[in-house]
């Protein structure tokens, strides 16, 4: 045997020992993928929790049940949420607000369709003609003039509560969960990278 086919076998035993360890590398974060991956809400807080969160906005805390504000409906999927509330008008900083947030759902790009945006407000705070101004201007914005009293009472005694003079967004699950809240001197980005992250550690709906 020449010294050349001596030095090829151990060559080629090593790189077969390096295909197999590469292999096995990679079947194992495939099966722990699939393992880890929530089937629940509760499973997606409790996996959250274990593996720490990077959050730009606030936690909601205690996290607070809202399905009497926003029920369920059954003819459709629910999605996720984003929560645009407070102030006593429709003012400057409540539509920026609103514009904020429909450029992070356009950002949202193929998760899109699982979010939501919802203006919560009540007639005090807008008259019929600024209510057809702002469905105008933004068609795909749900405008529920109910509710808004009882999302203020539920938010109270959490870390959440507020006085409604200023315009706050919030995160809600499609469990109707209130999990996140950022106010008008939040970075809007930080709600992309939330509820991206949110939604991709959730079951699909």
């Amino acid at each position: 045997m020449s010294d050349a086919q001596r030095n090829q076998g151990p060559r080629n035993r090593g790189m077969k020992i390096q295909i197999w360890i590469m292999l096995i590398m990679v079947g194992g974060v495939m099966v722990a993928g699939t393992l880890m991956q929530p089937e629940s809400e509760e499973q997606r807080q409790q996996l959250m929790a274990t593996l720490g969160t990077t959050n730009q906005g606030t936690l909601v805390k205690p996290s607070v049940d809202a399905r009497s504000v926003f029920p369920a409906n059954p003819d459709k999927a629910e999605k996720w949420k984003i929560v645009v509330a407070g102030g006593e008008s429709c003012d400057a900083g409540c539509n920026e607000v609103i514009l904020d947030t429909r450029s992070v759902h356009i950002l949202m790009g193929k998760l899109v369709r699982r979010a939501e945006r919802v203006y919560l407000a009540d007639t005090t705070q807008l008259s019929e003609q600024e209510n057809a101004d702002l469905s105008l201007a933004h068609p795909h914005l749900t405008i529920q003039t109910t509710g808004l009293s009882e999302f203020k009472a539920l938010l109270k005694n959490t870390s959440a509560d507020w006085d409604m003079t200023d315009t706050r967004y919030f995160v809600v699950t499609p469990n109707a969960e209130v999990i996140l809240y950022y106010t008008q001197d939040d970075d809007v980005m930080g709600l992309l990278d939330d509820i991206k992250h949110l939604i991709k550690y959730s079951p699909d709906r």
